[in-house]
């Protein structure tokens, strides 16, 4: 199991219109990308900073995923800047223990 902390700052859009273009459009396609056990959008407005928690049943997996369409149409966009991404290892057995997973 592979964890996956992907970060974005966001250049001359509205919450809102991020919302709408990014958002909405992306959720439902996210949610049926294979490997993907979940993901939890993240936001700090005062620090424009936005992305994603993902959690993977395989690296092989987010491997795939990073080098998806999707991925590249979403840091194609002129409004999603500084894309960063850091990946670890799950320790299952830790996480177990602290209702990391079920």
């Amino acid at each position: 199991m592979q964890a996956q902390l992907i970060t974005y700052h966001l250049k001359d859009i509205s919450q809102a219109e991020y919302f709408k273009q990014m958002v909405e459009p992306d959720a439902p396609v996210l949610a049926k990308v294979p490997g993907l056990i979940s993901k939890v959008w993240l936001a700090d407005e005062e620090k424009n900073t936005f992305g994603g928690f993902y959690l993977w049943e395989s690296k092989t997996a987010m491997e795939d995923f990073m080098h998806s369409d999707l991925v590249k149409a979403v840091v194609s966009r002129p409004f999603v800047i500084n894309v960063s991404s850091v990946d670890f290892e799950v320790n299952q057995k830790a996480s177990l223990i602290t209702r990391g997973l079920k």
